[in-house]
């Protein structure tokens, strides 16, 4: 059986707004959990190379493009 991974809103936004440059959207998590970019990348390149599959919600992209209209510049 194969392992699914679905990505959260918070990881896609750690990773794609780092990209873009988002302000305030750098980490995600709590102060003893926290996520980066390099976290997120490691953690998908490691269920990559696992072969696992990745379900990106049509509603995480969208609230993904929340954040990004709404972030402070």
């Amino acid at each position: 059986m194969k392992k699914v991974l679905i990505i959260d809103t918070s990881i896609l936004c750690v990773y794609f707004c780092v990209y873009l440059g988002v302000p305030g959207k750098e980490t995600c998590g709590s102060e003893g959990n926290k996520w980066d970019k390099v976290k997120v990348y490691e953690i998908l390149e490691k269920e990559e190379k696992a072969k696992t599959i990745f379900v990106l919600p049509l509603a995480v992209i969208i609230e993904t493009g929340n954040h990004i209209a709404q972030a402070n510049r």
